[in-house]
């Protein structure tokens, strides 16, 4: 599966990623929306889209050094998600 950067953050959280910023960054490369973010809130942000179908997803760690954050927020579209971090991914059960 192929993944392109996106310049866009995520709107609110939808899931949790139970990850290492380290497989984050193997994985996506280096956070390319953290920029966008409030920077007293957010270290590391990216959004991506998968480039066969067009799914776009966004994560981010909230209030946390991001090479000790091992939860992560995350928006999107889940599936993306689900295919790329498998049982790393929790989705929230709250909603507004």
């Amino acid at each position: 599966m192929k993944l392109n950067p996106i310049r866009k953050k995520g709107r609110g959280r939808k899931g949790t990623l139970h990850v290492t910023y380290y497989a984050l960054v193997s994985l996506l490369g280096e956070p390319n929306a953290t920029d966008l973010d409030d920077p007293d809130k957010v270290e590391a942000s990216w959004g991506f889209e998968c480039t066969s179908d067009r799914r776009q997803a966004f994560i981010w760690c909230y209030r946390q050094p991001k090479a000790m954050c091992t939860t992560w927020s995350c928006d999107g579209d889940m599936s993306l998600l689900r295919d790329l971090f498998g049982s790393a991914l929790e989705l929230s059960t709250y909603r507004m």
